[in-house]
């Protein structure tokens, strides 16, 4: 029988990655409503809140990889890219995608004081986050049955690159 951390780390790790996925998508949707000159202060409110508790449960699958009583990770291998012994290179995506999330949270709330050019130029890195996430997930996730781990981890970009085209030919309309 797994182990209850077993189930937190994969638990957390989904539903974080399904909070940035909303998040990612309720972002486009905004900056496509905004060229379209639309009120977008309600779904910028909740883009906000997904982002938030997205990082809150990834710091949750985070600690939890520390208290894991099978393979408990140290400190050092969570924090510092390329450090654990454990799916050396997976693990090191999640790291580095995990300060992806952090540039991206605290940019966000200091947008005002950054500028907001500056603000969109380093938001415009978010794609490499979600794709960091996303090979975290599906390299580090494998004992997911496969259907279930390439809904969780490819149905998403499927739909959100379908997405991008449409909303730039409307925005160049």
């Amino acid at each position: 029988m797994e182990s209850l951390e077993w189930y937190l780390i994969r638990a957390t790790g989904v539903v974080a990655y399904l909070l940035l996925y909303l998040a990612a998508l309720t972002g486009l949707y905004s900056a496509f409503q905004k060229k379209r000159k639309k009120k977008i202060s309600g779904i910028l409110h909740f883009h906000e809140v997904l982002s938030d508790w997205s990082l809150i449960v990834t710091c949750g699958h985070l600690g939890v990889l520390l208290i894991d009583s099978y393979f408990p990770f140290k400190l050092s291998e969570v924090l510092i890219p390329f450090a654990s012994g454990y799916e050396t290179i997976s693990m090191a995506m999640g790291t580095i995608g995990f300060y992806f999330f952090i540039l991206t949270f605290l940019t966000s709330k200091f947008r005002k004081k950054i500028g907001y050019k500056r603000w969109q130029k380093l938001h415009a890195l978010n794609p490499i986050l979600y794709i960091l996430v996303t090979l975290h997930g599906l390299i580090s996730g494998s004992d997911f049955p496969g259907t279930i781990l390439a809904a969780v981890n490819l149905v998403p970009i499927i739909f959100m690159a379908g997405m991008l085209p449409l909303s730039k030919n409307k925005l160049e309309a």
